[in-house]
């Protein structure tokens, strides 16, 4: 793929996300077609009330790929509320260009005017995110990248926070790790995520982590968002979807992140000597992200080593959850 055909894809991201962004904003502030009085329709997806939907995701999602398939006939669409109409779920993961777009990424959030929630459209060829666009309206920031060509927010290169600023991390002591509970509120779920959540933040006298925050926006665009832009160290998160995430995945590569599988390790069978990071799949909906590292003073590629370090800390702390990967591969 050339970089001046990515540049194209990427420029179609970008217009379409600004295209919805007006309906995006009624919605929010439930004015204009949305309105407090119109047919708003939060609805349930999960049945816990943890996981809803509103005419704002299907009206901004059919917008979207109704303008890229006039674009891209040849191209296959992978979006939230497409896939929830679907009973089986079973759309196939192919390497032909598939654009995955969640049209509200932190629908939570949007329900409740809480404003880090927004936009997310991605693409994937073979199988890889090579395009992202992150839209936040509320927050007024534009989020973009695609593969080799770095990544930006409101034209402004990221990470936001540079060197000498955006320091380098001795221990997970200095660690801010962004995450999510999710929607599902079954008992051993929750339990395990809290356990994880205790080993992380427990000081290291107790066995965990000690990380210095553990802080959860509702979203997993946002957070990645954050992590891109240097105001978070970490995200780590078990079973999102790949709409959640896979535009935010190429904004925070682009911007000198690491993304890795997210299965934790904790309570597993498997020897340490074969506790090795895999790297992400973003179809298998388990992801751990590390921001940007600056390399140590005469030690060039030391910030890699020392993402991949961090990466292990964390996964030798949290358990894995099982979930049934997306669509048929």
């Amino acid at each position: 793929m050339s970089a001046e055909q990515l540049t194209e894809y990427l420029s179609t991201a970008i217009a379409l996300a600004k295209e919805v962004g007006p309906a995006f904003k009624d919605g929010f502030w439930r004015r204009g077609r949305f309105a407090a009085d119109s047919e708003f329709a939060v609805g349930d997806k999960t049945g816990n009330g943890a996981d809803c939907v509103t005419e704002v995701d299907r009206f901004i999602e059919r917008t979207i790929f109704a303008r890229l398939r006039e674009i891209y006939p040849d191209h296959r669409f992978v979006g939230e509320e497409t896939a929830a109409e679907d009973a089986d779920g079973d759309y196939r993961v192919t390497d032909d260009p598939t654009w995955v777009v969640d049209p509200v990424d932190g629908t939570n959030n949007f329900v409740h005017h809480f404003p880090y929630t927004g936009v997310s459209i991605g693409l994937t060829i073979g199988r890889e995110p090579v395009v992202g666009v992150v839209y936040l309206p509320i927050l007024d920031e534009l989020y973009t990248a695609a593969r080799g060509q770095g990544a930006f927010m409101n034209g402004r290169r990221l990470p936001l926070i540079q060197p000498p600023v955006l320091t380098t991390p001795a221990s997970l002591a200095e660690c801010s790790v962004l995450c999510e509970h999710g929607s599902d509120r079954s008992e051993p779920v929750v339990r395990s995520r809290l356990a994880s959540f205790a080993r992380l933040l427990l000081d290291k006298r107790h066995g965990g982590g000690c990380i210095q925050s553990l802080r959860v926006t509702g979203g997993a665009c946002p957070d990645i968002t954050l992590v891109a832009k240097g105001v978070a160290e970490m995200y780590w998160e078990l079973g999102p979807h790949a709409w959640d995430f896979a535009a935010a995945v190429t904004i925070l590569v682009e911007a000198g992140g690491a993304v890795f599988d997210g299965a934790g390790w904790w309570g597993s069978d498997l020897p340490e000597a074969q506790r090795a990071l895999r790297p992400l799949n973003i179809w298998n909906r388990k992801i751990l992200a590390v921001r940007f590292i600056p390399d140590l003073p005469g030690r060039p590629g030391s910030g890699r080593e020392i993402q991949k370090r961090l990466a292990r800390e964390v996964l030798e702390l949290v358990e894995d959850i099982p979930y049934a990967p997306d669509g048929v591969h």
